[in-house]
C-alpha cells in the first residue's frame, strides 16, 4: 500500500507522535485537523506544523507535573483543544483518558467512577471549561491535589527543544473506557502495538490507498470519534473535518454539507445517523449538496438496517450517493475499534432469514414473508484476525449458520481493563473449549457466520428469553418507535421483568415520546399500535408498554440504551411513566 504515511522512515510498530514529527517535518504547512463551529463556518485549524509545536509545549509542562506511564484525564467539548492534548500526552510519555465532558448533574457518577478508577495525576481541558472541571473533580479526595492545566490553541510559546519520549510497543497508547451499555464503564488498555495494528487493518479494509478527506462528527472522547475519525486519517496522513456532535443531533443536514463543501471520501457514524438525515431530508435535498466524492460511509456501533440502507440511498442518490458506499462494519472499544468489514466496492449484503430460526438460535431461511426479517453483512475477518462463533456457556465452537458470541483474537486485542483483573481475565483471555490456538475476546455479541460474513444479531446480556425463544431487544424497540407518530426514535428499551408468583419471564417495553407530543399523543391508541406491531412483525406479545417523558431512558455518553438501568428504574417506579399522571399532573408538567 502506498501513501504519504510511507514517505516516513517509521519504526517497525509506528507511533502517533513518530508520524507527527515525520509529517511535520516533511509538509509542515498542510493541514492535519479542521474544526467547525454553528453553521460549519470554519472555527480552528491545525497544520502538521502547529499541532507539533503545542503539542510540545503542553507536554513539556505535562512533565512537570507526572512520570511517565502516568494517566492524565482529556475532559474537552468538542474542538481541537483536545487533539494537542492527546498529543502532549505522548510527547510525554503519559496515558491519555478521554472522558465525557460534564453538564451539570449529568454522567457526575460515571465521570466519578472512572476518575477514581484511572487515578489520574493530572487533568486537561480547555480554556473554557476548566473551572467547570475543576468543580466537578476537586470534590473527590484523590483530585483535591490533582494538577489541572487548560490547553489554549493561541499559546505561542516556543516548542521546548526537549526530546520526546520513545515508547515501546508493548506501553499504552491510551486508555478507552467502555459506554458502559450493560455495566459500569471499564478502561481498556490500549497499547502502541494494538492501536497500529488497527489502524493498518482499518486503512486495508477501507481500501485506503491514497489520502483521502474525513469528516467525522462522533464525539472525540468516544472510540468511533477518536481511532475512526481522528486518529485514522492522521495515520493516513489525511485531511480531517471535525464537527460537533450536539450540532449534528440539532441540525443533522450540516453534516452531509461538510461532506459535500469539503469532498470529503470517508465518513461515517451509527445507524441512527442516517435515519436523522432520512427524517431532515426535505432539507438535504433542497439545498444543492453534491455528495458524489462520499466513497465510504461506515455504519457501526448499533444494529445496521437494511430498511435504513435502502431508504437513505433511494432518498439521496439524486445528489450522488451511491448504494455501494455503504459500509456496515462490528468493532468495539475492547478491540481498540475495527473487527470486521467488508469491500468498499460491493454493496452491502443483506440476507433473508427465518425470525423464528433466529430465535431458536439459527439462521435459516423463513418458512413464509411473516417469518422473515433481514440480516445485514458486518464484513469478514481482517488481516491476522481470527474469529469465531462460539457457545458462550460451553465454550465451544458453533457451525456456520448457529447463532452464538462473537469472538475475536489478533494484534489488535488489549490485554485487559485498568484495575479489573478478573473481569480482563474473562473477557480478553478466554479460549474455545478443544482448540489450543490464540486467546480470544469475549466480545458479549451475539451473531453468525455464512459464506464468511459476519451477522449481529445483538448484545448476549441484553437477549431476552421468553418461553424458550430468544428477542431481541433492538428488533422489539424498532418496531416500537414507528408504530405511531410521536414516539422518539432511538429511545426505547425492552427487556424482560419475572412474575414474583409464577416465576414466568413477561416482556416489557418503555418508550419515549417526542416532546411537543407529551399532551397530545393517545396514550391507549399508541400502546395498542404498538402491540399489535410487534405482534404482526415478531409473533411476540409485549406483556406491559409504558410511554415516558423525553429524556426518560438512561443512555451511555455515546447515546446506546441502557437496558438494565431502564428494567431497574421501571422495577423501583421511578420512570417517568405518562400513563401514571393524571391529566392535573400532565397540564403542569407541560407548562414547565
Amino acid at each position: 500500500m502506498l501513501d504519504k504515511r510511507h514517505e516516513l522512515s517509521a519504526p517497525a510498530v509506528p507511533t502517533l507522535w513518530g508520524l507527527l514529527d515525520g509529517f511535520a517535518a516533511t509538509r509542515p504547512d498542510e493541514k492535519a485537523f479542521l474544526y467547525l463551529g454553528p453553521d460549519n463556518i470554519e472555527q480552528e485549524v491545525l497544520t502538521y506544523a502547529e499541532l507539533l509545536r503545542l503539542a510540545r509545549v503542553y507536554g513539556q509542562r505535562l512533565r512537570q507535573h507526572s512520570r511517565p506511564g502516568d494517566r492524565v484525564i482529556l475532559m474537552f467539548p468538542s474542538g481541537l483543544a483536545f487533539v494537542v492534548a492527546f498529543f502532549a500526552c505522548h510527547f510525554a510519555g503519559v496515558v491519555p483518558v478521554p472522558m465525557v465532558p460534564l453538564k451539570g448533574q449529568r454522567l457526575r457518577n460515571t465521570v466519578h467512577a472512572i476518575a477514581e478508577n484511572c487515578a489520574a495525576s493530572v487533568v486537561l481541558s480547555n480554556v473554557e471549561q476548566a473551572e467547570l472541571v475543576h468543580a466537578q473533580l476537586s470534590p473527590l479526595p484523590s483530585y483535591r491535589e490533582a494538577t489541572y492545566i487548560a490547553v489554549d490553541l493561541d499559546n505561542g510559546s516556543p516548542a521546548p527543544v526537549a526530546d520526546a519520549h520513545e515508547a515501546s510497543p508493548q506501553e499504552l497508547a491510551f486508555i478507552q473506557y467502555t459506554s458502559g451499555s450493560t455495566s459500569v464503564p471499564r478502561g481498556v488498555m490500549v497499547s502502541h502495538a494494538n492501536l497500529a495494528a488497527n489502524l493498518e487493518m482499518m486503512a486495508e479494509a477501507f481500501g485506503n490507498d491514497d489520502t483521502p478527506t474525513y469528516v467525522g462528527w462522533a464525539p472525540l472522547y468516544h472510540d468511533m470519534g477518536l481511532i475512526a475519525n481522528v486518529l485514522e486519517p492522521f495515520y493516513l496522513g489525511s485531511f480531517c473535518i471535525l464537527m460537533s456532535p450536539n450540532l449534528f443531533a440539532h441540525r443533522p443536514w450540516l453534516w452531509p454539507k461538510a461532506i459535500s463543501d469539503y469532498r470529503a471520501v470517508v465518513s461515517g457514524g451509527p445507524n441512527y445517523a442516517y435515519d436523522l438525515c432520512i427524517e431532515r431530508r426535505d432539507q438535504i435535498l433542497e439545498a444543492g449538496f453534491d455528495l458524489s466524492s462520499w466513497k465510504l460511509a461506515f455504519n457501526s456501533a448499533e444494529p445496521v438496517r437494511a430498511g435504513t440502507l435502502e431508504r437513505f440511498t433511494k432518498t439521496f442518490e439524486p445528489i450522488g450517493f451511491r448504494p455501494h458506499t455503504f459500509y456496515p462494519c462490528f468493532g468495539m472499544a475492547e478491540a481498540t475499534l475495527l473487527i470486521t468489514g467488508g469491500s468498499r466496492k460491493e454493496e452491502p449484503i443483506v440476507r433473508s432469514v427465518s425470525r423464528g430460526g433466529l430465535a431458536r438460535g439459527s439462521a435459516g431461511p423463513p418458512a413464509d414473508e411473516k417469518d422473515e426479517t433481514l440480516a445485514v453483512g458486518c464484513g469478514r475477518a481482517l488481516r491476522d484476525e481470527t474469529l469465531r462463533i462460539v457457545d458462550p456457556e460451553t465454550s465451544a465452537a458453533l457451525p456456520d449458520g448457529e447463532v452464538g458470541e462473537i469472538w475475536v483474537a489478533g494484534p489488535h486485542i488489549p490485554e485487559g481493563y485498568w484495575g479489573h483483573e478478573q473481569a480482563s481475565k474473562d473477557t480478553f483471555h478466554a479460549r474455545v473449549d478443544g482448540e489450543p490456538g490464540p486467546r480470544f475476546l469475549r466480545t458479549g455479541d451475539l451473531g453468525f457466520v455464512l459464506d464468511n460474513e459476519l451477522y449481529v444479531t445483538g448484545r448476549h446480556k441484553d437477549l431476552i428469553i421468553v418461553r424458550g425463544h430468544n428477542i431481541y431487544p433492538q428488533d422489539i424497540e424498532y418496531m416500537a418507535e414507528r408504530a405511531w407518530p410521536g414516539l422518539k426514535k432511538n429511545s426505547g428499551a425492552a427487556f424482560a421483568v419475572e412474575d414474583p408468583e409464577t416465576g414466568i419471564q413477561t416482556l416489557v417495553l418503555a418508550q419515549e415520546v417526542m416532546m411537543g407530543n407529551r399532551q397530545a399523543i393517545d396514550i391507549d391508541a399508541a400502546t395498542k399500535a404498538i402491540r399489535q406491531e410487534i405482534l404482526k412483525e415478531a409473533d411476540v406479545t409485549v406483556h406491559k408498554i409504558v410511554l415516558l417523558d423525553p429524556g426518560s431512558i438512561p443512555k451511555t455518553s455515546s447515546g446506546k440504551i441502557r437496558r438494565a438501568e431502564t428494567r431497574i428504574r421501571y422495577l423501583e417506579e421511578t420512570l417517568s411513566i405518562l400513563s401514571r399522571r393524571s391529566p392535573a399532573t400532565a397540564a403542569a408538567a407541560g407548562s414547565d
